[in-house]
């Protein structure tokens, strides 16, 4: 009833990891396109550079050997074969007037490429003029074979080009990517381990104090984490933060020690003038006349309330320090209800509250203390009262139920049981403005007010003598249409 499922949010360990891994993989990613353009830059350039220098070199060297265009025709077939083998190159001679190919000293075809092209100075198709092809895989270089022993004389008899396969490097590029994201593979594993490792050695400090805190805000003010695996007693920020939790545990555990012995002084000094007060109400109640008997009961009934309070500090003190004894003797739960309503049914009456008890015949009769348990239905009463507004209803409801397999459920109608562990529940049901989520999640917090609560200690006492009787206790709401807070006592 009114359940809602919790939001599902990654761990500490999980975003530290996720962080670190993916920082490390944009870094390599990173790195491997430097290196990878960073090499292919560098071997396009050395290539380029060399065939320039080799364009240059056989320029001016058959331009030493031939004084004109026929000349070159002759000498072109020797001087491209002089060094080109050697050099891996591919050297190709044409003619300056029509582009014609002179010699080569390999044969990949006799158009020129753009390179020999454009040292030609084709500004436009004729008929005469080469297609240009550059084959797949190659770079190209040229130069014009200038000849003439002046600025004036100079001419252009030919046009000798350069090239080379790129297949090599683009092999070479091949290997290195392959390298690159093998190494990329390998170190991006390597980083998922170590982010692990190292996410879990920095979150575990943090998840042993997040238990720790949620161990000492659930009321173990005993915890310390000195005593926890974790290295958490290191001198850096955790180190510190760690010293600073286990002192606030310590400190908060004294607060609640001197608390709970000023509860315990305080209450034990009340209930002896209350008690007289008490009494003598009840002796001016005795002679007391038609129209000053009413108030004097009111006032009768406001000290049963502080007497009630009372003793629920003084419980609530016992129950702190370990002491809460019970005096168990077989109880019929349904006459104990019956005389906590009756008690009740003038402050229900006085804010226009209807007040009603269902209980079924023959109850089995329980082993429990009674004048705990009718403080536990009276506390319950209470609240409800207090929480209901007038014209509202009240209804204690106590039934046998049959408990087993993690659950509780009423008895079936046809009188069959099923299982070993019967127990009477007893409910009180109003019809106030209901309690919210943090409220049912904190009910039976010490201390704990709600919108419009009382002192915070009613409830937690109530659980606590409701468990001391092997009990459970419970709350169910719906905010707008009232609440029910139910108990449990086996049979």
């Amino acid at each position: 009833m009114f359940k809602r499922g919790p939001a599902r949010q990654r761990s500490l360990t999980q975003r530290l990891t996720t962080t670190y891994l993916l920082t490390t993989l944009l870094v390599l990613i990173v790195l491997s396109l430097v290196v990878y353009f960073s090499t292919s830059f560098y071997l396009d350039r050395r290539l380029e550079t060399e065939l320039d220098t080799q364009a240059d070199f056989y320029a001016a060297y058959a331009a030493s050997l031939a004084a004109d265009e026929r000349a070159l025709s002759s000498l072109a077939p020797t001087v491209a074969s002089l060094f080109a083998p050697q050099a891996d190159l591919t050297v190709r001679f044409f003619a300056a007037s029509n582009g014609a190919l002179l010699a080569a000293t390999q044969d990949i075809g006799p158009e020129p490429s753009r390179a020999a092209l454009r040292e030609l100075r084709y500004r436009s198709p004729a008929v005469f003029t080469p297609s240009s092809r550059d084959l797949p895989h190659r770079r190209y270089s040229a130069r014009q074979i200038v000849v003439g022993d002046s600025a004036q004389n100079e001419r252009v008899v030919g046009v000798v080009e350069v090239s080379k396969s790129t297949l090599p490097g683009e092999e070479f590029l091949a290997t290195l990517r392959a390298i690159l994201l093998i190494a990329v593979l390998v170190a991006t594993l390597l980083s998922l381990l170590v982010s692990v490792f190292l996410a879990r050695r920095l979150s575990g400090p943090v998840r042993e104090m997040e238990r720790a805190t949620r161990r000492i805000a659930a009321g173990d003010l005993d915890v310390r984490l000195g005593s926890y695996p974790a290295n958490t007693r290191s001198k850096d920020e955790v180190g510190q933060l760690a010293q600073s939790i286990d002192h606030m545990a310590a400190r908060l555990k004294h607060l609640e020690a001197a608390r709970a012995q000023f509860i315990g002084e305080i209450s034990h000094d009340l209930r002896t003038p209350l008690t007289a007060i008490k009494g003598l109400l009840v002796n001016l109640i005795d002679a007391a006349g038609p129209d000053e008997r009413p108030s004097l009961e009111i006032a009768e009934r406001e000290t049963d309330r502080l007497i009630r309070l009372v003793n629920q500090l003084l419980d609530f003190s016992r129950w702190q320090g370990g002491q809460l004894k019970l005096d168990r003797q077989a109880v019929d739960v349904g006459a104990v209800v019956r005389e906590a309503v009756a008690l009740c049914e003038g402050r229900a009456s006085h804010r226009s509250v209807v007040l009603s008890a269902e209980i079924p015949a023959n109850l089995p009769r329980v082993s429990a203390d009674v004048d705990r348990l009718q403080r536990v239905i009276l506390n319950l009463l209470d609240n409800a009262i207090g929480f209901t507004p007038a014209g509202g209803s009240v209804v204690v409801r106590v039934e046998i139920l049959e408990q087993g397999d993690g659950g509780t459920r009423r008895q079936g109608e046809d009188g069959l049981s099923v299982s070993l562990s019967p127990c009477l529940r007893v409910a009180v049901q109003d019809t106030g403005r209901g309690m919210s989520e943090e409220e049912q999640a904190r009910a039976f917090e010490p201390y704990y007010r709600g919108e419009g609560g009382g002192a915070g200690l009613g409830l937690p006492i109530a659980r606590a003598i409701v468990e001391a009787h092997g009990g459970q206790m419970g709350v169910e709401s719906d905010p707008g249409h009232g609440s029910r807070v139910w108990f449990t006592l086996p049979l």
